[in-house]
């Protein structure tokens, strides 16, 4: 068993009742999409098992609302991959590959043609995140999936330097880079509400944010630390805190599980103080009740999260430094399937 999943969440862990259907849904839209095209790679994209995270983060979503989250979070998944930090890109080709994938979030004016398997694949699910939102929220969902894919190129560069990344400029980073602020919009558009930016600039809700965030990637980096030790990848926690700190990996680890329950603590004592927060601030009960939905829908997202881990595949077994963790290039244009 993974050692993340012994680490007991203080939240409710519930999966939406529509996930094996969705689970189906979704590998028809990868295999149509491109993203799916011969044996190996369904193995290894069926052991991930996405459909069963997504379903646990979004309790509450069924039908095409978790459709959309089952397939941006493939995307995201998708994307990691092929810049996957134990192969040796040069931060130009991996800017150059980002900035082919950042051309298709247009907020505003029409959409610009993709170029690609994975650009065609986020065009779509861009688009369907987009129907129906208003122009502010499109533009912060916007905004976090340029976080994302802008941290590819950043963590090139940080491999090839010789300087060491510290415990916070690491965690700061790994904000942007762990696809979770994407993950929390969907909790929105899944539920079918939206926060103002007027109500997240609420004292504490930025800290709540982080703190899922945090949660949510560390969680990651304690079950895959084995698995990117062995590829040589060291953009994570665990092997930072050995790094900086110095001592075992067992001393990492019990250091990261500490932490860990710290943030869960300040988690609770914030959303604990958000009404009052919220009166103190004068929202309207509108800005009010989505704000709390949004802080109860963290909460199931982080409850949700270790019994992911307690069935996927994803973190088994060691692929040899240097190899694509996934083997089509989704870079490449896209093939007309054939139906």
């Amino acid at each position: 068993m993974n050692v993340a999943v012994n680490f007991p969440m203080p939240f409710p862990s519930r999966c939406s009742p529509d996930r094996d259907a969705a689970r189906r849904r979704n590998l028809d839209w990868a295999r149509a999409s491109g993203l799916v095209t011969n044996e190996i790679d369904e193995r290894r994209y069926g052991s991930w098992d996405i459909a069963d995270l997504a379903a646990r983060w979004l309790p509450r979503a069924s039908g095409a609302r978790l459709d959309l989250a089952v397939d941006a979070i493939v995307v995201g998944t998708l994307i990691d991959e092929q810049f996957d930090g134990a192969r040796d890109i040069p931060p130009e080709q991996v800017r150059a590959d980002c900035e082919t994938l950042l051309a298709v979030l247009q907020v505003e004016g029409p959409p610009s043609s993709p170029v690609g398997v994975l650009a065609t694949a986020l065009a779509d699910v861009w688009a369907r995140t987009c129907r129906g939102a208003s122009l502010e929220w499109r533009r912060r969902a916007a905004r976090h999936w340029r976080w994302f894919l802008e941290a590819f190129p950043e963590e090139a560069r940080w491999r090839q330097g010789s300087v060491r990344l510290t415990r916070d400029r690491f965690l700061a980073l790994r904000r942007k880079s762990g696809l979770v602020y994407m993950m929390m919009d969907l909790t929105e558009k899944a539920n079918g509400f939206e926060t103002t930016e007027r109500a997240r600039q609420v004292p504490g809700v930025q800290q709540l944010l982080d703190l899922t965030a945090d949660l949510i990637d560390t969680m990651n980096d304690v079950c895959s630390f084995e698995k990117e030790r062995a590829r040589g990848d060291v953009h994570n926690l665990v092997l930072v805190l050995q790094s900086e700190r110095g001592g075992p990996c067992e001393k990492a680890l019990a250091e990261t599980h500490d932490t860990m329950r710290r943030w869960c603590q300040e988690f609770i004592q914030l959303a604990a103080g958000l009404p009052e927060a919220c009166a103190r601030q004068q929202l309207s009960r509108v800005e009010t009740d989505n704000l709390l939905r949004l802080v109860q829908g963290l909460e199931e997202n982080i409850g949700g999260h270790p019994d992911w881990y307690r069935t996927t595949r994803r973190y088994e077994g060691v692929i040899p430094r240097g190899e694509a963790a996934y083997a089509s290039d989704l870079m490449r244009p896209v093939a007309r399937v054939s139906r």
